[in-house]
């Protein structure tokens, strides 16, 4: 929830701050040349940011969801083997008379 607030507020100062710059500005890289607003030049990075953030921590995703996969399955095997356990005590508690004590 505070990851969210703080998302939120941060979108809302680069909006206001964006809104704020809206003069023409040329953006320049090697030989190409374009003339547009600073609030598109602003918003535009943020969002270049924010996709190059959310490629950027693909692969630990991934890596965490298949460490997830992996310990649900053993968790699932091992409580397979301890239902086929608590089975096999059963069984062998009605076998046998139980324990006389005295």
């Amino acid at each position: 929830m505070g990851v969210l607030f703080l998302a939120l507020v941060l979108a809302s100062l680069t909006a206001a701050f964006a809104l704020q710059n809206t003069d023409a500005v040329t953006v320049r890289m090697l030989l190409w040349e374009y003339q547009t607003s600073l609030v598109l030049v602003i918003l535009g990075s943020v969002g270049v940011g924010i996709v190059l953030t959310f490629l950027s921590s693909l692969g630990r995703r991934w890596k965490r969801g298949s460490t997830i996969r992996s310990l649900q399955s053993t968790v699932d095997s091992q409580g397979a083997r301890i239902r086929e356990l608590e089975e096999a005590l059963r069984t062998s508690r009605g076998s046998t008379p139980p324990p006389v004590s005295g």
